[in-house]
């Protein structure tokens, strides 16, 4: 299943929009609507076994390419830059990469927003709803509780003209620390952390397509950058020129209408630069799809890396192993072979038994 990549930069858009609006209203009055969608049945998680020989070649390059989908999370190239969030991805995402790249938006979105209003507004005791109608039917309503620190989105039906958000986001436990410079040219440092809850779903028409995501995890962002004349003789923090971001949690589900993946004991950091995206860190990964129908544990061991705005990393190596012998080793390159699929008899990756390096990007994507 595919996603169009303008389907993807709606929904960059529609987040943006969407994200903590306009904090207007009081503390006594609007309705606050609640929107969920079915619970997402986990995949198996038995460990999948790494075989080697002749009959091997496609599940193992299936697990490998499951688990750079799974590195691919969290669309973790996509989170920095803040100008190029909407356009940055210029290929057609597959499904479940659609659906992390929205997570990755959706958690940078509200770390954006976060930073915005603590810098900005007054501690009250009131919580504050704002209610407005989405592009083409439905809405998007956002809930601020800034005594507590608590912000949440709500789509009811949210039609953006060509995908359909339904479901609610909410950050909770939110902390923030600003060091901001006195002049224009002078740095500043920005770091939020919360917990996210989400339960959301993405419909699109043509092609006709479902994402549910749900899951809850802790994320913290740190940006930096330098200040800039904000126009009417104060200044600002510029657009971040640096940003770090962790994810970690126990559980994260997804399902297509065919498959679900659920990403767990998940840790994953993304640096991102204008010299592009770096990602290190580990977790496992369970998918029921036919081919694989269980679980792998992957660990980055050498950090994936893509250049700005790039598609496709071109630098990194990836281990993937079970609780049966065998390793698998996938290692991204800028030159022939682009994609270097190995596999290993044993753990450690002493004994080569197979190599796969004639993949195409296209051939490896469509794996899974």
């Amino acid at each position: 299943m595919k996603i169009p990549t303008s389907h993807l930069r709606m929904t960059a858009i529609a987040l943006m929009a969407a994200g903590l609006i306009g904090c207007g209203g009081g503390g006594g009055g609007p309705t606050i609507p609640t929107a969920s969608n079915a619970a997402i049945t986990p995949p198996p998680t038995t460990a999948v076994a790494i075989t080697t020989g002749a009959g091997a070649a496609t599940t193992n390059q299936t697990i490998a390419a499951a688990a750079f989908q799974g590195v691919n999370g969290a669309g973790l190239q996509t989170i920095g830059n803040l100008p190029s969030l909407v356009g940055a991805v210029t290929t057609t995402p597959t499904a479940t990469e659609t659906r992390r790249l929205m997570i990755a938006e959706i958690v940078r979105r509200h770390a954006e927003k976060i930073k915005d209003y603590m810098g900005s507004a007054p501690v009250t005791g009131a919580q504050t709803v704002q209610t407005v109608p989405c592009l083409v039917s439905g809405t998007e309503t956002a809930v601020v509780d800034n005594m507590n620190g608590n912000f949440s989105q709500i789509f009811v039906n949210c039609d953006e003209g060509g995908v359909i958000f339904h479901g609610t986001i909410s950050s909770t436990g939110v902390s923030s620390n600003f060091m901001l410079g006195s002049t224009a040219g002078s740095p500043y440092s920005i770091s939020v952390a919360a917990t996210i809850t989400i339960d959301l779903s993405f419909t699109t028409v043509s092609p006709a397509a479902v994402l549910v995501s749900q899951g809850s995890f802790s994320f913290s962002v740190a940006l930096s950058g330098t200040m800039v004349s904000d126009g009417a003789g104060g200044i600002m923090p510029d657009f971040p020129t640096h940003t770090q971001t962790r994810i970690t949690g126990l559980s994260l589900l997804a399902f297509d209408g065919v498959n679900s993946e659920q990403l767990s004991n998940f840790d994953l950091t993304v640096v991102d630069d204008a010299t592009g995206t770096t990602v290190t860190g580990q977790f496992t990964c369970a998918n029921s799809a036919s081919v694989i129908n269980g679980a792998v544990t992957v660990t980055i061991a050498t950090a994936i890396h893509y250049a700005f705005e790039g598609a496709h990393p071109d630098a990194g190596v990836i281990k993937i192993t079970t609780t049966s012998p065998g390793m698998i080793k996938v290692t991204f390159s800028s030159v022939a072979p682009l994609i270097m699929v190995q596999v290993y008899s044993d753990t450690a990756g002493t004994s080569l038994v197979d190599t796969y390096n004639t993949l195409t990007w296209t051939q490896f994507d469509a794996l899974i």
